[in-house]
């Protein structure tokens, strides 16, 4: 296949002065795309950074704590519960202490200004990115569809930072597709990215790709070729450089063995808003570049790159916006009639942007005290209850609470929580058919030693150990009850 490689469209609207003067109403048209991108803040800020409501976000805490005291070594982490008998890699540790360290200063409200603030970083990376090969409103127009695609991944968990060093790195590469530079600070960002979150990984696969995507369009051969090939390699090499040692390269084999019993690793279902609008992305880039004739095999490898994470894995639908976000700006950039933007433009919409990151942290500074003062979507009100229990005490949860107790009651042994890498493959499936109230659920209960229990007040196994097994609600809490065994004390 004969591939014609052409530049990016790369700081295409940059230079020049209008000399015709226009008026207010015609100024302010022209930042249009800018207000958009703020309009975009507000709405992540409203619906994403005030309330700490995804449940992994406590055991995140519970790890950092453990991490920043020193009671476990970063090489040798301990086990939360004594249910989680498997060995485990501290992939996203400097994340979770920064979140710890917020908590200790500041309380709840500072873990929801930390994550919030990563949040607006994540966008405004998104969209520099985009700008550096497109005019505002192509830029805006992605990030919008970023913001949808991405809406899952932004919660209060590491995985945010994943997507904005993604971001900086799939820039990177494409800078380095067209001036064939070796950027050697990919290197110290990996290896601050395997520290953070175990889809580093992603960055360094992605510098690959693109090495051999240059290959295939021999825009490097030789020695050039090797040099710029050392560049991913390095980027690889240094993740066996962090506190935990080379043991975070075999990380992502716990993942694989549980892939199949976490949703999030599980096959990507399109009836969800942001996976629809990743494929569209997607999409809408296949049809403009077929509009354009040749592409360069790079950006077609990419492009598979981020099709194939769509597809197979939902917890990649975010990754794969990304990726695909600077290729589908420039796409829309290349499609629209040419215009020069002005200088004192670009300083308007940098005005406008500043003002509006400045007041998403002032509002953002002001609003979480008063909405994530306090755990959400958890038995509050049975903490007093928990914590009476003796330490050890074995508890049986049917959802992620068991997080949550973690953080709350650190006396107390949940069955479960968010940290399946912790847990054997044969437990998780276990406790999974536990939940289902499959036949073997009663011995396993019995193996547990729980004779208390925090469960979904309409759930199956609510009702069956209710009916079956008489344990008797003493609480009720929302959507849980707290449960005691007939030889149990409430």
């Amino acid at each position: 296949m004969t591939v014609e490689v052409q530049a990016p469209a790369q700081r295409s609207a940059t230079d020049g002065e209008r000399t015709t003067r226009r008026s207010p109403v015609t100024r302010i048209l022209a930042q249009a795309p800018a207000y958009l991108v703020v309009l975009l803040m507000a709405v992540v800020l409203r619906y994403s950074a005030l309330r700490l409501d995804n449940l992994d976000t406590w055991f995140h805490l519970t790890l950092g704590d453990r991490f920043r005291s020193g009671e476990w070594s970063l090489s040798h982490p301990g086990s939360l519960t004594p249910f989680g008998t498997s060995e485990w890699v501290a992939t996203q540790w400097s994340t979770q202490v920064a979140a710890s360290l917020f908590e200790g200063w500041f309380g709840l409200p500072g873990v929801a200004w930390l994550f919030g603030s990563f949040y607006l970083v994540l966008l405004l990376t998104v969209y520099v990115v985009c700008r550096r090969r497109a005019r505002a409103l192509p830029a805006a127009i992605v990030l919008a569809m970023v913001v949808f695609g991405t809406a899952p991944a932004i919660s209060a968990r590491p995985q945010v930072v994943s997507l904005i060093l993604l971001a900086v790195t799939v820039h990177a590469w494409l800078e380095t597709w067209h001036d064939q530079r070796f950027r050697w600070w990919l290197v110290p960002l990996t290896w601050v990215w395997a520290t953070a979150h175990g889809l580093w990984s992603a960055g360094v696969l992605l510098g690959f790709v693109v090495w051999f995507g240059m290959v295939l369009e021999r825009r490097v051969s030789g020695r050039r070729a090797l040099s710029l090939l050392a560049l991913p390699v390095l980027c690889l090499g240094v993740t066996a450089l962090t506190p935990v040692g080379p043991t975070l390269l075999t990380s992502q084999f716990a993942v694989s063995a549980r892939s199949s019993l976490i949703a999030e690793w599980g096959p990507t279902s399109f009836r969800t808003v942001s996976a629809l609008t990743v494929a569209a992305m997607i999409a809408l880039l296949t049809v403009l570049w077929s509009r354009r004739g040749r592409i360069p095999w790079t950006w077609l490898l990419l492009l598979l790159l981020a099709a194939g994470w769509t597809l197979l894995v939902t917890r990649m639908v975010a990754l794969g916006a990304v990726v695909v976000a600077p290729l589908l700006a420039q796409a829309l950039e290349e499609s629209l009639p040419k215009r020069v933007t002005s200088r004192r433009d670009r300083r308007a919409e940098r005005a406008v942007l500043g003002v509006g990151a400045l007041g998403y942290l002032v509002v953002l500074a002001l609003v979480v005290p008063h909405t994530a003062d306090e755990a959400v979507d958890v038995p509050v009100e049975m903490t007093a209850r928990l914590q009476s229990l003796p330490t050890g005490t074995p508890v049986v949860v049917e959802d992620g609470i068991g997080a949550w107790m973690e953080w709350a009651v650190p006396g107390v042994d949940p069955m479960i929580d968010g940290m399946l890498d912790s847990y054997p493959v044969r437990y998780i499936e276990d406790f999974t058919a536990f939940k289902r109230v499959e036949p073997g659920w009663q011995d396993f209960l019995a193996d547990s030693g729980a004779r208390v229990a925090v469960v979904v007040a309409d759930s199956p196994l609510t009702a069956a150990m209710k009916d079956q097994l008489q344990w008797t609600v003493v609480q009720e809490d929302a959507d849980w009850v707290y449960l005691v065994a007939p030889d149990a004390s409430s």
